[in-house]
């Protein structure tokens, strides 16, 4: 009776850690997406917040998404560049953007580390890395994002960044896709 006991006690060992395990991995899948609120009187600056932290955290390659891009934002970009991490930009063609933001258009298109391919068909923002994503409506405008109520979607799990990655690539010219 008393092997029995052992073997069960060993038994009883084993799935606490085994239930442990699955456990921590649920925990670790929880907060890897995340839905927030930004703009209004209450998140003024959520989105801007969490935009600046995606670009300076940026160690190896952005990715942008963007109808437009503002003069802040492009001052961001650019010192990216000056790190030596390349920028890819999918935006709006030039005449699909308005005249105020042209000028800023010319100066990231010029901009050595900085790649731009036009889409006419740009209606989201997106902007990502290897470790993160956010989603959500408008452009990469600060006033504008400032002034906007939107949902914002934050993405740091694997598996959802390399769908991501993969959509992200369709847009792009076939020469450019990855294989």
């Amino acid at each position: 009776m008393s092997d029995r006991i052992i073997e069960l006690r060993t038994e009883n060992s084993r799935l606490k850690k085994e239930v442990q395990n699955l456990e921590n991995k649920i925990l670790s899948l929880v907060g890897m997406i995340s839905l927030k609120s930004s703009g209004g009187h209450e998140g003024k600056n959520v989105l801007n917040e969490q935009l600046i932290n995606l670009i300076i955290s940026t160690n190896r390659q952005l990715n942008i998404v963007s109808p437009k891009i503002d003069r802040f934002y492009a001052n961001e970009i650019k010192k990216l560049t000056q790190k030596g991490i390349p920028i890819l930009i999918i935006t709006n063609d030039r005449g699909g953007i308005p005249k105020d933001f042209q000028e800023i258009y010319d100066d990231l298109k010029a901009t050595t580390g900085i790649n731009i391919i036009n889409n006419p068909n740009v209606r989201y923002l997106l902007v990502f890395n290897s470790e993160e994503a956010l989603y959500s409506g408008g452009a990469l405008v600060k006033e504008e994002l400032e002034k906007s109520i939107l949902i914002v979607t934050s993405i740091r799990e694997a598996a959802k960044l390399r769908k991501i990655a993969e959509i992200f690539s369709l847009m792009l010219p076939s020469f450019m896709r990855g294989k």
